[in-house]
Order: C-alpha cells, then sequence, then structure tokens
C-alpha cells in the first residue's frame, strides 16, 4: 500500500503523469514496483469509483445547504412609501406669477 501512496503522489506532482496514456501509465506503476492489476487498471484508466473500492472508500457526497435559518431581506428596505421624485425640494424651479402679491 506504501508503494501505491508514493505513486499516487507522484503523479500529483508530475504533470507528464498527470495527462498520461494508459500505457504510460502502467509503465510507470511497474517501475514503481506496484503489480496490483485492478489497481493498475483503475489508475490507468482515471476511474475514481474502481480507486474508491479498491481503497475501501464509499462514495463522497457533500451538502451545500446552508447549516442557519435564511435571513429574510425586506426587498423595500430603505425606499420611501410615497411616490416622490427622487429630485431634493433646493432643484425644484419655481416660476414667480405675474401678479406681485401673490
Amino acid at each position: 500500500m506504501g508503494k501505491v501512496i508514493e505513486f499516487l503522489a507522484r503523479v500529483g506532482s508530475d504533470a507528464s503523469l498527470r495527462h498520461a496514456s494508459a500505457d504510460a501509465m502502467r509503465t510507470a506503476l511497474l517501475e514503481a514496483g506496484v503489480d496490483d492489476v485492478a489497481l493498475g487498471d483503475a489508475l490507468a484508466t482515471n476511474d475514481g469509483d474502481a480507486l474508491r473500492a479498491l481503497f475501501g472508500q464509499r462514495e463522497y457526497i457533500s451538502s451545500q445547504l446552508p447549516d442557519s435559518p435564511a435571513r429574510e431581506e425586506d426587498p423595500f428596505d430603505g425606499e420611501d412609501d410615497d411616490d416622490d421624485t427622487d429630485v431634493p425640494p433646493e432643484s425644484i424651479s419655481r416660476t414667480p406669477s405675474a401678479d406681485p402679491t401673490g
């Protein structure tokens, strides 16, 4: 098992092995002293399910659900309930009336 772990570490650090063909992978396995045929086939064909089965691992499942209650947001938070325009009062144009008294 130690040879297998060393080989997997070597594959992870060597880009030429990481993207090697099935034949090149089998040759590298034999050179590393890994002679398990089933393991060699799983590694050579990039079969993750077969590797997990050989190592006694079950399928990996991960949940991406939040672990806390959802935060409710008010979609109108910070908005006025009035239908006023967004123009500030000082920018409103005032036209003087023709009658100075009123």
